[in-house]
């Protein structure tokens, strides 16, 4: 990781750069104007030069840092009474090595996965202190994790500036499934604990959160369902009694004759002629078929109510350019007499087809809620662009394309 650290200091150092340098003969005029830099002109007293722990100085005359923990601050006691300790144990050369300022620079070429900024050893421990510092971001921050920003500041950091150059990009919501129908929430792109950090973003920055996931698409509508017929037709010989249908058929109509004959009789005839004589036989039908037609009905299966489709993910890096696009629900069933047996047949006009399920919602954009639908749950909410409900945030350089998602 390539990180620069620069101290405005230390000051009163002995030898070298920056000036003042001396160890000795030390004026109250030198501690002014090295750190009243607001108003370097007049008197400056003892008291103001304590080292200022109280948090809420935004702009510390002698900052509270690690470099500066020789110097005598007052009590946060005496601070909120508006007094000053008694006994005091403050001298001009505990300000031997102090600094004013405090910056760190990042080198465009890093690229970070949740970049944890409150474990860089670079701040020596001087986020959560009054040193004005600046933090100058210039490298690439993602997240594929939406529980985890793609940077985040994990303790209190105050009066810290962030100079955004570089790129942070929050995960993407997962869309809703059938057994879990609510889209997931967008990741942050940048997450503040608490403290006061000042945003100053850069023209070609984005600071972009992840979208929310879309819902579950809602089921289709129920069926209704239909009247199945079979038809059959049963024959007998009249010699044997006459066609019935077998239960639970009944009967349509009336006993036909199908014109087939079940049943023959053979007949001679003998004729006498002269010097002899000569038979004739042939076939006689003395009973033709007869038959009968038979129906049975039966209600189809309801028809099965379909599901609807998954919804899509958010827009984030681990869904950097795929699509936004819920999936199709799934397409309904009509009445079916097919499990009746064979023979079955639909009468037309009967039963309602069940409705097709709803599409899947669509995925959000960067930080924008995923979609809804007729489910029972909803869209997953676009992650936050700076995420900090504990601190105190000022933004400038914002607009919709350096930060897509919401800022304090």
């Amino acid at each position: 990781m390539g990180l620069t650290v620069t101290k405005t200091g230390p000051y009163f150092n002995g030898s070298g750069q920056p000036a003042p340098n001396n160890q000795t003969e030390v004026k109250f005029s030198q501690l002014r104007n090295t750190f009243r830099l607001n108003n370097p002109t007049g008197s400056i007293s003892a008291s103001e030069l304590l080292r200022d722990i109280d948090t809420n100085s935004s702009d510390p005359i002698v900052p509270d840092a690690t470099e500066n923990s020789n110097i005598a601050s007052n009590t946060l006691s005496a601070i909120a009474s508006g007094t000053i300790a008694p006994n005091l144990d403050w001298e001009v050369s505990q300000f031997f090595g102090a600094i004013k300022f405090f910056d760190v620079e990042q080198d465009a070429s890093d690229v970070n996965t949740n970049f944890n900024i409150s474990a860089l050893t670079e701040f020596n421990n001087n986020l959560g202190k009054t040193i004005k510092k600046k933090f100058t971001l210039r490298g690439e921050h993602r997240s594929t994790n939406t529980s985890i920003a793609a940077a985040q500041i994990l303790s209190d950091a105050w009066n810290l500036t962030m100079e955004i150059h570089g790129n942070f990009y929050g995960a993407g919501g997962v869309g809703g499934v059938q057994n879990d129908v609510s889209g997931k929430p967008g990741g942050h792109a940048i997450s503040i604990s608490g403290g006061r950090v000042y945003f100053d973003i850069q023209p070609n920055a984005k600071i972009w959160a992840g979208g929310g996931g879309g819902e579950f698409g809602g089921d289709g509508t129920p069926g209704a369902a239909g009247t199945c017929e079979k038809i059959v037709e049963r024959t007998k010989c009249p010699d044997r009694g006459s066609p019935s249908c077998p239960d639970p058929f009944v009967q349509i109509g009336g006993i036909r004759d199908t014109g087939i004959c079940c049943q023959k009789q053979r007949k001679c005839r003998i004729t006498f002629r002269f010097l002899g004589f000569s038979a004739f036989c042939w076939n006689v039908c003395v009973f033709n078929t007869k038959a009968v037609t038979c129906k049975r009905t039966d209600p189809s299966p309801v028809p099965a109510t379909v599901i609807g489709g998954n919804g899509a993910s958010g827009r984030g890096f681990n869904n950097f350019s795929g699509s936004l696009i819920g999936s199709s629900g799934q397409t309904g069933n009509c009445p079916d007499c097919a499990s009746l047996g064979s023979g079955f047949t639909l009468v037309g006009g009967s039963g309602t087809c069940s409705g097709d399920g709803e599409n899947g919602g669509n995925g959000g954009d960067w930080g924008q809620n995923g979609g809804n639908t007729a489910s029972s749950g909803n869209g997953g909410q676009g992650g936050s662009a700076i995420e900090a409900p504990n601190a105190t945030i000022i933004v400038q350089g914002k607009n919709t394309d350096t930060v897509k998602g919401a800022t304090p």
